[in-house]
This record gives C-alpha cells, structure tokens and sequence, in this order.
C-alpha cells in the first residue's frame, strides 16, 4: 500500500481531548441503534456497537455485549449510526504556504471543528503545506476537535502559474528532487494543475509512482483528458479535462481555459463520446471528484448568497468569513457568456456523474472549500445532494462520502465502514439516510477518535472559541 509511514504511525494512536467540555471515555457503547454498516445497502436494527481506545470491539444487541464499568454510555435512541462523513477536496488554512502554525492556526482550527459539527470525520486537502502537519499532531494529541486529515504538497504549477505560492516547475528534471522532499516529510499525495506541460506531466506521473506519492489534480491543457487517462491519474478534480475535451491547448491558454467555448463542450457532448469517456474511466480506474457544487456556484450568484447567509456563517473564524462573503468575486472571474455556457453545461455534468455511478466508476464527494460563500462541513450536504440529483441512490450517496473516500485514501481496512476491527469514527442520525439525505442535515453526534461530542456541544465549543475573535471589520457578529 502506497502510504507515508508519518501520517500511518498518526492514526493509531488514542490521546486525551483538549477541548473544554469533551468527554471521552476509555471505552463508549453506543446502545439502541439501527447501523448502516456500509458494506451493502443495508441496515441491521436494534444494534449497540462497543468502541474501546477507538477502535469497534463488538457489535450487536446489548445483553449480549461485556460491557466494562464505567463505560460512556450513549443513547442511540433508535437512531441510524453511519461511518463518518468525508471531504475529498478541502482547503485548510496554510495551503498559501505559510509554515509552522503562525497565524493560521485558529482559522485552521476554526474549520476543522466546523467539519465535526458536520458529521465530517475525514478530509483530503490537495493544497497542503508543512503546516498540515502541525494540524494533524494537534487533532491527534487532541488539543483540537476535527476530522482526519490527509494532504498532498502545494500544487505543481508551469510557465503560466495561476498561484504564486506553487512550485514553477517548467523542467521535468526539476519534479524528481522535489518530489523525493515531499515523500521524505511524509505527504500522502501531489497535486497537478492545468498549466505544467506535457513533459513536466510525464515526469510528476513517474517520479510520484517512485515515491509511493498518489496523483490528484486536475487535467493539464496540454495533456487532455485522454492523456490523463492513460497515464491513470490517480484522481481528477472538478471533472477537470473531461470539461476542455476536444480544445486545442494553445485556445485554452489565451484566457487560462474561460471561455464560453471550453465551458460549453459539455453541453455539446455526444451521447456516444459521454459513454466513450465513461468507459475510459472505467478501464484506467481513475477516482474522481466531481466538486459540483463549485460548478453551480460559479454561476448561481443567488445560490451563493443564500448560502452565505446560513446561520452557521456566524460561526466561522472572521478571517475566513471575510473570504467567505465576497461572492462576487466569482462574477469578477467570468464574463457573463462564460457563465451562461456553464449554467447550461451543468445538466450533462450530473447526468455524466449518473453515468459514471451506473458503470461502476469510483466517486469522491469534495467541495473545494473554501470559496466564497461556503461554510465549512456543509458543502458536503450539498455536494452529497447533487450526487441524488444526478439520479444516484441514498446508498451511492453514502457510499461515495464513507466507504469510497478510506478506500481512494489507502485506509479501507479501518475507514469508511461499520464493523468489529474498524476505527469507531461514526456519525449518529435521528433518521434513515437510506431513505432520505435529510437526517444528514441535523446530526445528533459524532464519535470520533474514541471521543463523543454531541452537535450541541461541538456548536458550543464553535461559540466559546469565537470569543477570542472579535467581528469582521465592518459588520456585526
């Protein structure tokens, strides 16, 4: 298995809480539930599960469980507990490249512990930096509340970079050293962006499979997303290539790939080259995460605003929120031709995220927070929404958000799924998620390296820490 030895030895450990409040017990049953294992589309009702130092020891009804003295007991309440929630494309504060913990911290800290109050116990940033792993010692050590956190180094940019803080890398010999660096620290994955060359590509492509580095990103121009598939780009971001498909790489590159045209071709798509890319996904075995809800919100400005007005919004860390509630930012980046080509692309994006569900393709749930107007965790309701919309069942929904993010990430053996030997990071719903996504709305808790925090609590915990902040400049609380 191609995964960092640092981030590996992290995880099995099982340290004391740091939050105010938390309550954590060397050993929690959770009794009067109906589970949804996610190992098939199924419940088993009338369950209690057993979770010692974090881990499940025992499933099944409570008489029949050895429960130790002083265990935590929690209600279950004839409630569905699920595996953990996921997102597979989340920006944590750091990604500019600023090392050490240094100012970002409490915006770090900020967003992760709106993720838990999500029910979100796993996330990918493919932007990350050396401050990640400061963050991932104080989740671990338990001095912060969040979810699991994986990461790539900071994105591999070319001659036409988007992002100042990105390697410039315009030499394939160049990717090798840089590389070896990022595995020698410990990174789970790099990250590709659409402006490196084809030779450049080539290089990260081999260097990274030399490292035991995983490859996500997006689709450079000058590769295509045929390309992409052959080389078998572990995962593909934003349906990235896919989206420029038959675009010579010079026209992308005249107003970095903006254009009316490239944001059209998905509404322009044959039936018989939809099914074509489907069935070359399918072949090559590329993960990908859609990150849909981007997609819309790049021309939905009422949809931006409305979610910019969530009542979690008075949650978020003032410095995010400042970010956060500029949507028309967005506006700024398109014209407004662009933006109608992708409101009428959008329809043949879902019905191409359906196809690849029906093919048996593999998908992620991401958001690409943060963007403005998202908050934290509940992108990932709505991401998870227009996977249903697209025509997905509530289980493929599911799916996709628990078992198939441990599985992309190299940790199905103790992720994604509900059984005796897993890590117990679960989220407890009033209702059946199997039936309805709405449960997923309003979690009751969360248990999450051997720790149970109520909503409530966790929301508290959001309110006592919001006291250090202050208000954003220019507006109220």
């Amino acid at each position: 298995m191609r995964f960092a030895a640092f981030i590996l030895s992290l995880f099995v450990v099982n340290l004391t809480p740091g939050l105010a409040g938390a309550s954590k017990a060397h050993s929690v049953l959770v009794r009067d539930v109906n589970i949804v294992p996610m190992d098939a589309e199924r419940v088993i009702v009338g369950q209690a599960v057993l979770v010692e130092d974090g881990i499940i020891v025992a499933i099944g009804p409570e008489e029949r469980l050895s429960v130790p003295d002083g265990a935590q007991i929690i209600e279950g309440r004839g409630g569905y507990l699920i595996p953990g929630l996921s997102d597979m494309h989340a920006h944590i504060a750091g990604y500019a490249g600023e090392e050490g913990l240094g100012s970002n911290a409490p915006v770090a800290r900020n967003q992760l512990l709106l993720y838990a109050a999500s029910g979100v116990t796993m996330l990918r940033d493919p932007a990350g930096t050396d401050s990640h792993f400061n963050y991932v010692r104080k989740l671990e050590q338990g001095e912060w509340l969040g979810p699991r956190l994986f990461f790539t180094g900071p994105p591999l940019e070319g001659e036409k970079n988007v992002w100042p803080f990105s390697p410039r890398i315009t030499d394939p010999a160049d990717v090798e050293p840089l590389y070896a660096g990022y595995a020698a620290k410990g990174y789970w994955g790099v990250k590709l962006y659409h402006t490196i060359s084809r030779e450049v590509y080539d290089a990260a492509i081999e260097a990274a499979d030399r490292h035991g580095l995983f490859v996500v990103g997006h689709v450079p121009f000058e590769v295509g997303i045929e390309g992409a598939l052959e080389a078998r780009q572990y995962s593909i971001e934003h349906l990235r290539g896919y989206d420029f498909d038959g675009i010579a790489a010079d026209e992308l590159f005249v107003d970095g790939g903006r254009s009316a045209k490239r944001f059209s071709v998905f509404a322009r798509m044959s039936d018989a080259r939809m099914q074509e890319l489907v069935d070359k996904t399918i072949a090559a075995g590329v993960w990908n995460d859609p990150t849909l809800v981007i997609a819309k919100f790049l021309f939905d400005a009422e949809g931006r605003n409305s979610a910019a007005e969530r009542p979690k919004m008075a949650l978020v860390h003032p410095d995010l929120r400042k970010q956060l509630i500029k949507s028309e930012s967005l506006d700024a980046i398109f014209s407004a031709d662009s933006r109608r080509a992708m409101e009428q692309s959008f329809p043949k994006q879902l019905e191409f995220v359906r196809q690849l569900n029906d093919a048996g393709a593999k998908l992620l749930i991401g958001t690409d927070t943060i963007v403005p107007a998202y908050v934290e965790g509940f992108g990932v309701l709505d991401e998870m929404k227009l996977f249903a919309q697209a025509g997905l069942s509530p289980y493929a929904v599911l799916r996709a958000a628990t078992r198939n993010a441990a599985e992309s990430l190299g940790v199905s053996d103790r992720f994604g799924r509900i059984a005796v030997g897993m890590h117990g990071d679960m989220v407890l719903l009033s209702g059946n998620p199997l039936e309805s996504l709405t449960p997923l709305e309003r979690p009751e808790g969360v248990l999450l390296r051997g720790e149970w925090k109520t909503i409530a609590e966790i929301e508290a915990d959001l309110a006592e820490l919001s006291k250090e902040w202050g208000d954003v400049p220019g507006e109220g609380n």
